[in-house]
């Protein structure tokens, strides 16, 4: 019954930072005031009956609910760029793939001198190659232009910190 509890103040807790006048609440695992005060609050905001007890009907909309919360916070998904199989892309070479690339380093050339503002073209063309070389002369990697698995990790990473972290590149 204490793991029930915990586990409905733990949902609680997350749809209060969508429905703000939810009171966060500590997973205690007590079904205390606090804790009768939310599942009242939430029950009045489900258009339920009032009643402060969780019977199946406030269960399930508490899980319906907090499954949509969960969806609504979560960061956006992730995907890969790069052919699991491993294929390089070597310079001159055409794929779709480099699109967001050579956006990344049209980002990347706002806070870099060093980084060209590469066209996007899907051709791992000169400019791109050229950058591709910088960010491998900052690792320990031959610089060899040529879009590698390793390569991508910096990339990645370089983008992230610098573009998506960082304040002044928010939307």
């Amino acid at each position: 019954m204490e793991q029930a509890i915990r586990d409905l103040q733990t949902m609680l807790t997350a749809i209060s930072h969508v429905q703000r006048e939810i009171p966060r609440l500590r997973a205690d695992g007590q079904f205390g005031e606090d804790t009768l005060e939310a599942v009242m609050i939430f029950q009045r905001q489900a258009e339920l009956s009032v009643t402060g007890e969780v019977d199946q009907h406030t269960w399930d909309a508490i899980v319906q609910t907090y499954e949509d919360v969960q969806r609504q916070l979560a960061p956006p998904r992730s995907v890969s760029l790069l052919p699991h199989h491993g294929a390089d892309i070597l310079p001159g070479q055409f794929t779709p793939l480099l699109y967001p690339i050579q956006g990344m380093f049209l980002a990347l050339a706002q806070v870099f001198d060093p980084v060209r503002s590469t066209p996007v073209t899907g051709h791992l063309d000169e400019d791109t190659t050229h950058n591709l070389r910088w960010l491998q002369s900052k690792g320990p990697r031959e610089e060899t232009g040529i879009l590698d698995k390793e390569t991508w990790e910096d990339l990645s990473r370089l983008y992230e910190t610098f573009i998506t972290r960082h304040p002044d590149h928010q939307p």
